[in-house]
């Protein structure tokens, strides 16, 4: 687009036209016509410069490249010092080889001018070399600053390496402190602070584009690319790695293209791709994600926070279980204690004594029996001896039985009695308590188990929301982000709004995906319609004309809520993004 065609027929710029009057006259002997045509020209070291005769190429302070048109030489206009003022298209401003703190360059716009002509509605910047000092970790241009003042479109300020980038200067349509109404001025500056391991070198072509040019960019538009492919970054964004945040504050601005022709019909759709990285950089890193604003991450850790309150009170039953079992214990321990103390020292004897009052009274019984079944046999014919035998027989058992219970009572005195029933309690107690502790221990173990488990899924979930997309403008944990439409009665919801893709994002008006899903403003580590997403898509907008917003705020800092402020979390290393775009 700024190669040969960038001057002449197309642009109708004749800067030269007028030159003859003045040049040498074994210059200008027959010149007029070339001088007319006015065309750009490539040097041999790839420069872009003017076709004008020798003489002409060193009034204006340019360095011949090789020849153009049989006679005339291919003019490099070049300027490497500061605080110079152009006026000749396609000039090309170098860093001097001693750099100042400031450094300062003058685009002079004049159709009066014998080098212009044609009035000058815009004025393209070609960065073929720019690195300076990069951003702070704020994003903010700290140390060295690149500016444009004068324009009649905002342009931001830059800083770091723009090595291929351009800009697009729109012209105002009145002069601005100058004598003549015609005449404006627009001025490019260096700023440049204490830093000694910089190094600060830039090459930037100064293009003038007349009215009524074709390769006029449209109104508000910092970039314009003509071609049904390329490839878009922001300022600063470099395929490389580490930590440093390389993406710039204060960025607002428009990037356009044109509508070209594909297959002989005009596009009618325009897909961004993000650009393949090789050596470790991120190719789309606006806002860093955090878990607060991804849904799965939130969804995850509203799980494990209601295990680690389920797990909570699980501890807390089983700790009172396990005071009550402790208690318990102790009770069957005394309850042992005084069965012990209560036990007879002479127990043995006693109890043998009950074993022996036990062993007569049977065979009093035994007797008693036996006697009655001789008395019942004798019948009518039994005698008194026998009827009198069986009286013996129930006077013994009866005194068997009294022996028995004198040496139960012997062996079982009141106090042991009353310790074995409080022992028995306490027993009763304590197996109450061992399966309430039991329970306890089991519901702990299940709480524990699924806290574990969620945790696990939090963690994870909370990692990968570091390498995950957001879109829209806001997000609210509200209760559906658990999965449900009600919250469970142990969570308390809490919802809370915050600012995702409001402060720093890239904006594709009418984007979506290939499943249709629709969003327009595009942040996070991917570029992804679905908030949370964990990979970039391609993603395509039908809206002409073609054209995408940059916009980040003036802090990488997080954002605190007040009136009529949301929130945002702090941002860590962003780099901006570098996206392949294909009209279709």
């Amino acid at each position: 687009m700024f190669g040969n065609n960038a001057v002449g027929s197309n642009h109708g710029l004749k800067p030269f036209s007028k030159v003859s009057k003045w040049m040498p006259s074994f210059n200008n002997l027959d010149v007029s016509s070339v001088l007319s045509k006015f065309e750009t020209c490539t040097a041999a070291s790839q420069e872009e410069g003017i076709c004008v005769p020798g003489a002409a190429c060193s009034f204006f302070g340019g360095r011949p490249s090789g020849s153009c048109n049989v006679k005339n030489v291919c003019c490099v206009n070049a300027v490497a010092s500061c605080g110079r003022t152009i006026t000749l298209n396609n000039t090309y401003w170098q860093s001097p080889m001693t750099l100042p703190s400031s450094c300062s360059l003058t685009i002079k716009l004049d159709p009066t001018l014998l080098e212009q002509g044609q009035e000058i509605v815009q004025v393209r910047l070609d960065f073929m070399s720019f690195s300076i000092g990069q951003p702070n970790a704020d994003g903010n241009c700290a140390t060295d600053v690149f500016r444009v003042s004068g324009a009649d479109n905002t342009v931001p300020e830059i800083c770091g390496d723009n090595a291929g980038q351009h800009m697009y200067l729109d012209v105002p349509s009145t002069g601005t402190g100058m004598t003549s109404a015609s005449s404006k001025e627009i001025y490019l500056s260096f700023q440049l602070g204490a830093q000694s391991s910089a190094s600060r070198v830039w090459n930037i072509k100064v293009s003038m584009l007349a009215a009524g040019s074709k390769y006029l960019a449209p109104q508000d538009c910092l970039q314009y690319y003509t071609s049904p492919t390329g490839r878009v970054r922001s300022f600063n964004w470099q395929d490389v790695g580490g930590t440093a945040t390389r993406q710039l504050n204060n960025q607002n601005y428009n990037i356009c293209f044109r509508t070209e022709l594909i297959n002989r019909q005009r596009a009618n759709e325009m897909c961004l791709s993000v650009c393949p990285v090789q050596n470790g950089g991120d190719a789309f890193l606006i806002t860093t994600p955090t878990a607060a604003t991804n849904p799965a991450a939130i969804a995850a850790n509203a799980q494990a926070a209601r295990d680690a309150a389920k797990l909570a009170t699980a501890q807390t039953s089983l700790n009172s279980a396990q005071s009550t079992l402790t208690t318990a214990q102790t009770t069957l321990t005394s309850a042992q204690n005084a069965v012990t103390a209560a036990t007879p020292a002479n127990m043995a004897e006693l109890q043998a004594a009950v074993a022996t009052a036990q062993s007569n009274l049977k065979l009093a019984q035994s007797n008693l029996a036996a006697a009655q079944n001789a008395l019942l046999s004798a019948g009518t014919n039994a005698t008194p001896e026998q009827a009198q035998a069986v009286i013996d027989a129930r006077t013994a058992v009866a005194t068997a039985q009294a022996d028995l219970t004198a040496a139960q009572a012997a062996a079982n005195p009141p106090e042991l009695i009353a310790a074995q029933t409080a022992f028995v309690s306490a027993q009763s107690s304590f197996n109450s308590a061992q399966s309430a502790f039991n329970s306890a221990q089991s519901s702990f173990n299940a709480a524990q188990l699924a806290y574990t488990t969620s945790s696990s899924a939090a963690s994870a979930a909370n990692a990968a929301a570091s390498f995950s997309s957001s879109s829209g403008t806001t997000f609210t944990t509200t209760t559906t982000t658990f999965g449900r439409q009600e919250p469970p009665a142990d969570v308390k919801a809490g919802d809370v709004t915050y600012g995702v893709c409001l402060y720093d994002y890239l904006l594709i008006d009418g984007g979506r995906d290939a499943n249709n899903a629709v969003t327009d403003r595009y942040c996070g580590s991917q570029m992804n319609p679905a908030n949370g997403g964990s990979n970039s898509v391609q993603v395509c907008t039908p809206i002409k004309p073609f054209r995408i917003t940059y916009h980040t705020d003036g802090t990488e800092g997080a954002v605190t809520a007040s009136a009529n402020v949301l929130p945002a979390t702090a941002d860590t290393a962003n780099t901006g993004f570098c996206l392949d775009f294909q009209e279709r």
